[in-house]
């Protein structure tokens, strides 16, 4: 039986050698962009910044690359998406560059806010572009593999820096990490060049990246159709990506367990994020866009629930799996349904407003939930969180034969 799977089919199945470029792409512009937190402790001491200037430096670039998801998504329509996506991988790559090149504070403040305008333009046509190369079948396949390229860029970016930072410096780690993402910009260029960015692969443009004229609507006329899973994703990842940011302090609060080893538990929860990519993507093609998504939705809110209430056991281990492979899986089937709902001529400015909500909402959301925490206390205001994701699942439940 095994014999009969042929790998090469499998590989052509999940985008082939184009959704592995875009992997890469992926993977090497997430190198940069999360470099900052973890090196964070050797620039505040290399530059001798305060707490304030610190937290400064990371609001810089996190509060602009959510705003600059929507000027983004509309750049990505009305430009060569292969353009756009360039465009953001070169920005962000000589911006890391010059944050290991900066001399001072405040430099490094203005390079991490234009950092920050940069990536804007990668995720919208990325997502976009892919969609337009790739036919339905396979559109939720290849979009999860190249979430996985964020994940996994995300993931050893730190792990990467802090050993080039260990034996060279902090500088030297955003030097050296920021060349993938600009050796990408003359390969994307290269391989798009005479490939439209919004018809699928096998069929001949008329004209390099762009889709014929169709007749434009307004933004509202397109959302409209798809605002109950819009609106219930956008609440999701708002509420339970705002608890997934403060796991590893509440296992420190409410468990009592170092610090050291709150991180090594945050790793399970990255790792059933990789494997809810693969298979939100797998299953959204093979069972439905619509059903995966509320499968997600329902889900996640008893899982974060049962987080909030466990005790320090094998079983809490396997719902911080469980939370992190919904939280992916959410994600790697809703950006094929929304790819799918909209004509091409909207496909990146509908992402730049889902993606940039949910960036900039957790963004603005985690302070106020921080704030909170020190009123009242953490395992409290956590708690809290997962009954409103409780809600969320339930009207997700309600609302899933209206959709």
């Amino acid at each position: 039986m095994f014999g009969l799977i042929k790998p090469h089919a499998v590989f052509q199945q999940w985008g082939g050698s184009t959704a592995t470029f875009f992997t890469y792409t992926h993977l090497s512009h997430d190198l940069c962009t999360g470099l900052l937190t973890a090196l964070l402790p050797l620039i505040r001491e290399g530059l001798g910044l305060s707490y304030l200037q610190s937290g400064m430096l990371l609001s810089a670039f996190t509060i602009t690359a959510g705003l600059s998801q929507f000027p983004g998504g509309w750049l990505g329509d009305r430009v060569r998406r292969d353009i756009a996506i360039a465009i953001g991988l070169g920005g962000v790559g000589l911006m890391a560059l010059a944050v290991g090149l900066s001399p001072a504070y405040y430099p490094m403040l203005f390079i991490l806010i234009v950092m920050g305008i940069f990536a804007g333009a990668y995720h919208p046509s990325a997502v976009s572009m892919l969609s337009g190369l790739f036919e339905e079948r396979r559109r939720g396949k290849v979009i999860a593999l190249h979430m996985v390229g964020g994940s996994i860029g995300f993931t050893i970016g730190p792990v990467l820096g802090g050993l080039i930072a260990e034996f060279l410096g902090w500088r030297f780690a955003y030097i050296i990490l920021s060349l993938p993402a600009m050796a990408a910009v003359p390969l994307i260029l290269r391989k798009f060049r005479q490939r439209t960015t919004r018809e699928p692969l096998g069929q001949i443009p008329s004209e390099p990246g762009r889709s014929p004229e169709l007749p434009r609507l307004h933004i509202l006329q397109v959302l409209r159709p798809i605002a109950i899973i819009f609106t219930l994703a956008i609440a999701m990842q708002l509420i339970a990506g705002s608890a997934m940011a403060f796991i590893p302090i509440y296992l420190v609060d409410k468990h009592h367990i170092a610090p050291a080893y709150a991180a090594m538990m945050m790793g399970i929860v990255r790792i059933g994020g990789i494997g809810g990519s693969l298979f939100g993507g797998w299953l959204s093609d093979r069972w439905g866009r619509k059903r995966a998504i509320f499968l997600t939705l329902v889900a996640t809110g008893p899982v974060l629930y049962l987080l909030a209430q466990l005790p320090m056991s094998a079983g809490l281990i396997i719902i911080l799996f469980l939370f992190g492979l919904l939280m992916y899986m959410r994600q790697a089937t809703v950006q094929p349904f929304l790819m799918s709902s909209v004509s091409p001529q909207f496909r990146a400015t509908l992402f730049g407003i889902y993606f940039g909500l949910g960036l900039e909402g957790r963004s603005l959301l985690q302070p106020i939930a921080g704030h909170f925490m020190d009123i009242f206390d953490m395992v409290s205001v956590f708690t809290a969180i997962a009954l409103v994701s409780m809600g969320l699942s339930l009207a997700a439940l309600v609302l899933s034969r209206k959709a």
